[in-house]
């Protein structure tokens, strides 16, 4: 917990030189009891000003961390996407991150440190241009190690703009 605060310190210490939006996120890690160990999940997201803006999606860089209440530890690095529902306040979210994995004591046994995290939601953007959304995502190794069984995480997420 105390690295995904340092982090989560750093991150925000330094907003206006990295500016764009950062994601605010609370809920269940293991939320399919793949392994039996739920917890309280913790996430937080940084998405850099898009590289393409079109009409109805755009796609940024973005980096993601998530600490639960077990111990786990996942910090990774991607592309976010993010589409309109027509033209209206309503997206879809999606994401992929190959990152780092650590267990923790008592957490979730993943089959390995290197995991894949991909991520779909949907969600409504506020008046303020803020967003508020429902995202599941899915840690795997892909079968790179012998044991594969996977997580499954359920947040709610806060998404705001600098």
């Amino acid at each position: 917990m105390k690295t995904f605060a340092s982090v989560l310190t750093f991150a925000l210490a330094t907003s206006p030189v990295l500016a764009d939006e950062y994601v605010i996120g609370l809920g269940v890690d293991d939320v399919l009891d793949q392994t039996d160990t739920q917890a309280v999940a913790l996430v937080f997201e940084y998405h850099a000003d898009p590289f393409f803006s079109g009409q109805t999606a755009s796609y940024s860089l973005a980096g993601a961390g998530q600490v639960d209440d077990d111990g786990d530890i996942f910090i990774g690095v991607g592309v976010h996407a993010r589409w309109s529902i027509g033209g209206g306040p309503w997206f879809v979210e999606g994401s992929f991150m190959p990152g780092y994995y650590d267990e923790g004591t008592g957490g979730s046994p993943l089959g390995g440190n290197l995991q894949f995290r991909s991520l779909i939601g949907i969600g409504y953007t506020l008046a303020d241009n803020s967003r508020i959304s429902l995202a599941f995502d899915h840690k795997s190794n892909a079968d790179i190690e012998d044991t594969n069984p996977g997580g499954e995480t359920l947040a709610v997420r806060y998404t705001f703009d600098f």
